[in-house]
């Protein structure tokens, strides 16, 4: 008797634990379909990219005369002057929102990249005269990156032009604060270097996100968008 009371325990808990793994199924498959979904946008986005970048290289006119009134200088800036980017697969994931929204905008970003791998995309970019005179640099989600590559990056873009440094943010990106401490430096010791701190802003928007964390759903991208658009209105001066 106290054989089969034990088995049967067993059994309950054997039970019990099967019941709980077909609860938490959902949970544990869900990041995977976001992932396939996260793959296909990024690769659809990539080559909608390479004919938006054409269009947006045609249409954009060097300024033959800057605006004199001060207030009116500071308010057409971002969309006068020429805008690059160079990013990762945070703004690629939001480059056809981003582009909406700023028309004249020439967006290289990749899946995957790295700090270093932009200072042969900024040598690219200026080589091709698609190298803006506002530059914003979206890197440092995939990984640290030390002193001497930003400090080349920034070389290589040059200081007539204003670069934005938009820093990382992931729910669980382990490198995080390091890699932001390195882009506060690198803002601090450069005067035409700035940082947009999407970290900071992130955080105020959890439903943004795929459920990693780091990549941005349709409304995070829009949102993405909109705040760096409304962070070179604010923060840019002749």
């Amino acid at each position: 008797m106290k054989t089969i009371k034990i088995g049967k325990k067993y059994i309950r808990g054997i039970l019990i634990l099967i019941c709980t793994i077909i609860a938490n199924y959902g949970i544990f498959t869900a990041p995977k379909s976001d992932k396939q979904t996260l793959e296909q946008e990024l690769m659809q986005n990539q080559q909608i990219l390479q004919q938006t970048n054409a269009v947006a290289q045609a249409k954009t006119k060097p300024i033959t005369e800057p605006p004199t009134d001060a207030k009116q200088k500071k308010n057409s800036e971002s969309t006068q002057k020429t805008i690059s980017v160079i990013g990762d697969s945070i703004f690629l994931g939001a480059a056809p929102s981003f582009q909406k929204i700023q028309k004249n905008a020439i967006i290289d970003a990749k899946i995957s990249r790295q700090v270093y791998q932009g200072i042969d995309v900024a040598k690219k970019m200026k080589k091709k005269g698609k190298l803006g005179d506002i530059v914003i640099i979206s890197l440092g989600t995939n990984g640290t990156f030390n002193p001497a590559t930003g400090e080349k990056l920034i070389s290589c873009i040059g200081k007539k032009r204003s670069i934005y440094w938009v820093n990382a943010y992931g729910k669980n990106m382990e490198w995080q604060k390091e890699v932001n401490t390195s882009i506060q430096k690198l803002a601090e010791k450069h005067s035409n270097v700035h940082v947009i701190s999407w970290a900071k802003e992130a955080k105020k928007h959890p439903d943004w996100f795929y459920q990693d964390g780091t990549h941005l759903n349709t409304k995070g991208q829009k949102g993405f968008s909109r705040f760096i658009k409304n962070q070179l209105l604010t923060q840019h001066l002749p």
